[in-house]
């Protein structure tokens, strides 16, 4: 009989807020917000007076997808700023659950990949619930009506921009230039979770949720959760919480993967002092 243990589990961040709110759709207005830019200035939508659209993206400095997307964004911004879309980068994570997405980490990482477009600090997270974004990087690209034309990925490979197929974003703003809906207007966004306040508040780390008869997740439930790129295992830089402490150790042929069968012998965790 095989004994499967998951304590390596991280729970979704709607689950780490106290009644979460639904979040815009395509179709809906977004309201305008007000937030401090890295140079400390506070911005809003309404500063940008010629613009035809904004691509709102919730980002990090320290998520491995956000990172792998940084100079694609600066190229989109680049690309399409000019035409009218400049992009609105926002850092909605809460700095007391990752210190690495403080107000003086963005200013550094601002300065150190020589951003051209603003990069807002989400202070209280009081614009994520509006958006509802749950994934660093995550885009909202919105008309100049502010109505949601596309919610989703940058494009469709996270990990190799010259494989990249579709560039969902660029395309989106294409098909707004013709008169046209974008196709796709919704995109599965690939990253890391967005990290928010609610395990703090309860005074514990986050837990393996519990499933029918308060049973752990089966090994399925773990690759749905972390394998975001879909390719069927989990690499180092999608591991989160005790999962990604303990990453080697159930790296049994140390490939950098974690496969289904590994992840279905992992035993409990070493005990640490």
């Amino acid at each position: 009989m095989l004994l499967i243990f998951f304590p390596y589990f991280v729970k979704n961040e709607t689950s780490q807020i106290e009644s979460p709110p639904p979040g815009y759709s395509i179709g809906d207005v977004a309201s305008d917000f007000r937030l401090k830019n890295v140079d400390g200035k506070m911005v809003s939508l309404s500063d940008f007076k010629d613009a035809r659209g904004f691509i709102v993206t919730f980002t990090s400095n320290v998520c491995p997808f956000a990172r792998k997307y940084e100079d694609r964004l600066i190229e989109l911004h680049r690309e399409f700023a000019p035409k009218g879309y400049p992009v609105i980068a926002i850092n909605a994570n809460d700095p007391s659950v990752e210190p690495g997405d403080s107000f003086e980490e963005m200013k550094k990482r601002a300065a150190e990949k020589n951003y051209p477009f603003v990069y807002l600090v989400d202070e209280g997270q009081k614009v994520l619930p509006k958006f509802g974004a749950t994934k660093t990087p995550q885009v909202f690209l919105l008309d100049k009506a502010l109505k949601v034309q596309y919610i989703g990925a940058i494009d469709d490979n996270p990990n190799d921009p010259n494989g990249v197929q579709n560039r969902y974003v660029a395309n989106a703003i294409l098909a707004l230039e013709k008169g046209e809906k974008p196709d796709p207007q919704l995109t599965k966004a690939i990253g890391c979770s967005i990290k928010t306040a609610g395990n703090k508040k309860r005074g514990r780390r986050p837990g393996p949720p519990q499933g029918r008869g308060g049973k752990a997740p089966i090994a399925d439930e773990l690759l749905n959760r972390m394998d975001k790129d879909n390719d069927g295992k989990i690499s180092e830089a999608e591991a989160e919480g005790p999962l990604k402490n303990d990453f080697k150790r159930l790296d049994k042929n140390s490939d950098g993967f974690l496969t289904k069968d590994e992840l279905a012998h992992a035993g409990p965790p070493p005990q640490r002092n």
